[in-house]
């Protein structure tokens, strides 16, 4: 029998690793377009390195819980750390994709 810890970390591994895709195309690729909240007013280059940087930052996060969790097993405040921070880097990079912080300093 699979340990279930095995499993949610498999589990938390693969959203990691599709929320590391996702923030590779808008971060590096420059596909601000792929935001829900992109507002095509701003500067695709604002949105990309922003946005992008804080996706694949939250990717990194999640991809980093799941190794921890099938190793050390599961913990509720690890999980619920997990959650919160992912929450508030959500709540930035809809910010980020709107403009809020944007100076038109990536105006050519």
């Amino acid at each position: 029998m699979v340990d279930p810890n095995i499993i949610s970390g498999a589990v938390w591994l693969v959203c990691g690793i599709a929320i590391v895709g996702l923030g590779y195309l808008i971060g590096i690729r420059g596909r601000a377009d792929l935001h829900a909240d992109y507002d095509e007013s701003v500067d695709p280059a604002y949105v990309s390195r922003w946005a992008g940087g804080t996706a694949l930052f939250m990717g990194v996060l999640v991809v980093a819980y799941a190794v921890r969790e099938m190793i050390y097993g599961f913990q509720p405040v690890a999980l619920g750390g997990l959650i919160v921070t992912l929450l508030v880097l959500s709540y930035l990079t809809k910010l980020f994709a709107r403009g809020v912080g944007y100076r038109g300093e990536y105006d050519q």
